[in-house]
C-alpha cells in the first residue's frame, strides 16, 4: 500500500469513494434523508477540484485501486476521512491516520480533532482519539448528528 498527496485528475474517483462509502456503510446509523444530503448523488467536479486543491489530501492506493484518502488543516482539524467500503478492517484507515498523526507532528500540533459519523467513531476510538461530545451539522435543511472526536499526538 502507498500513502501519497493526491494526484491531478484523482478528484472524481475520491468523491466516488466518498460518496458510495456513506451511502453503503453509514447507512447503519443514518437515514436516507441525512445521507443524500451528506453524500449528493451528483458529482460537481468544479467544486471537488477546487477543495482537493485546497487542501491537498492524502491517499492510499494499491497499484491503480484508490483504498482510501484523508484531509488534515493547518489546526488539526480531520475534515474527510474514508476507507473504501471494500477495504474497511484490514488497516488502510489506520495506514492513513500514522501518515496525518506524523504529518501534524511535523508541524508542531499537538492535537487532532474531527467531527466524526457515529458509525466511525469504533475506528477513532481505536487509533487514540476520545469522544468529546455529540453535535449536529445542518446540511441543505437537514440535522446529520456527529461526534466530536480529539486526540494528542
Amino acid at each position: 500500500m502507498e500513502i501519497r498527496k493526491i494526484r491531478s485528475g484523482e478528484a472524481g474517483s475520491i468523491w466516488r469513494l466518498l460518496h458510495d462509502t456513506v451511502h453503503r456503510i453509514n447507512q447503519a446509523d443514518y437515514s436516507h434523508d441525512e445521507l443524500v444530503v451528506w453524500a449528493p448523488d451528483e458529482y460537481d467536479a468544479p467544486h471537488w477540484v477546487s477543495r482537493f486543491i485546497r487542501t491537498h489530501p492524502i491517499v492510499a492506493t494499491e497499484g491503480r485501486e484508490l483504498l482510501g484518502f484523508a484531509e488534515l488543516a493547518e489546526d488539526g482539524r480531520i475534515d474527510l476521512f474514508y476507507v473504501h467500503h471494500a477495504h474497511q478492517g484490514v488497516g488502510v484507515g489506520r495506514a492513513l491516520m500514522q501518515r496525518l498523526k506524523a504529518e501534524a507532528g511535523a508541524r508542531g500540533l499537538q492535537q487532532l480533532y474531527c467531527e466524526a459519523s457515529i458509525t466511525a467513531r469504533p475506528f477513532f476510538e481505536r487509533v487514540g482519539f476520545s469522544f468529546v461530545e455529540q453535535r449536529e451539522l445542518e446540511r441543505k435543511g437537514e440535522r446529520v448528528p456527529v461526534l466530536l472526536m480529539e486526540s494528542k499526538i
